[in-house]
């Protein structure tokens, strides 16, 4: 007997086994399985019919091994065994289909095949090259986005946890996305295909590429001393300068010189605020651009080692799922 796959028509695989039947003169029925688990069986065995048998000389059976074992369902697997038993010698021999007996050379099924997966194996490599830029193109996007707003984020408090946890939810994210193009790539690649269920999700790739950076710190150094003490003389030089004359002229005396001292001090503070404000600020804003820069790379090199993991997976699925297979 021949066994029919119920999901499709016959191919050039079933033209050569029918070939081989006849040219053995082996009795030969066309036999459909599994038909409990495709609704559309009919269609598939009549093309399959048509291609096969177009004289209608051989018994077709449709049968579904999961019904053999339930009481009063017709599984098609009893008159199955009937006919095997039953039949006559010389009975139901194919004929040579008409395209052997023409002449014509039948196109090998490993040409086929081989046509079949190159086709596959092209679309998927372009599918993931697409997938991977498309992936890179939105990442640094993003990571544009999060550096635009860094001059003005950088001035509230809690910064320093805020975009560690903004890059995560963007790493996730992109990730997240890219899984799903490269499953929409696979789907497509496999699809029509014979073969087992879906396979695991490739492996996380070992490392990420990414540099710790450490968070700024903002201890006192030299420079600040330094900055403090030029700060205190400036303010208190230019406390002189404006406050003394004023002081003078209302003749407040000792009192003036007390006052033009405690506002060349508060100069001396405010100069001292302002500059370490900016620093903090300038050293946040390196800070925060070398965290940004390396989580990009990161990010990349985690895009691109899974995109590698993925086109070896799907390949080989291809490369399975293309094999010449005898029934």
């Amino acid at each position: 007997m021949l066994a029919i796959d119920s999901s499709m028509p016959a191919c050039e695989e079933e033209d050569l086994l029918l070939a081989e039947l006849a040219a053995a003169g082996l009795p030969t029925a066309l036999v459909a399985c599994r038909v409990d688990a495709f609704p559309a069986w009919p269609k598939a065995l009549a093309e399959t019919r048509r291609r096969l048998d177009p004289q209608r000389g051989l018994p077709v059976f449709a049968t579904s091994a999961a019904l053999a074992s339930a009481s009063g369902s017709a599984s098609g697997v009893p008159e199955l065994a009937r006919w095997c038993r039953d039949r006559a010698d010389g009975e139901a021999v194919p004929r040579t289909p008409a395209r052997a007996e023409s002449g014509q050379r039948a196109q090998p099924p490993s040409e086929s095949v081989a046509l079949i997966r190159a086709d596959r194996l092209a679309g998927l490599r372009a599918g993931i090259v697409a997938s991977r830029a498309e992936a890179i193109e939105s990442l640094r996007a993003a990571t544009s986005d999060v550096h635009r707003c860094v001059p003005d984020a950088s001035a509230a408090p809690g910064f320093t946890d805020w975009l560690p946890s903004l890059l995560d939810a963007l790493e996730h994210r992109v990730m997240d996305h890219f899984a799903q193009r490269l499953d929409q790539v696979r789907a497509a690649a496999v699809g029509g295909l014979a073969g087992g269920s879906s396979p695991p999700s490739p492996p996380e790739p070992f490392g990420n590429g990414m540099r710790v950076v450490p968070r700024p710190q903002g201890g006192r150094r030299t420079e600040d001393v330094m900055v403090l003490l030029l700060g205190a003389s400036m303010g208190f030089g230019i406390g002189r300068m404006v406050i003394a004359p004023t002081l003078q002229w209302a003749g407040l005396g000792i009192a003036g010189t007390v006052l033009t001292l405690l506002g060349g001090v508060a100069l001396a503070a405010w100069v001292v605020s302002v500059r370490r404000a900016s620093a903090d600020h300038a050293r946040l804003e390196r800070w925060a651009a070398e965290v940004i820069a390396s989580r990009r790379l990161g990010m990349e090199h985690r895009i691109g080692t899974r995109a590698g993991a993925a086109e070896a997976q799907f390949t080989r699925e291809v490369w399975n799922r293309t094999r010449p297979a005898r029934v």
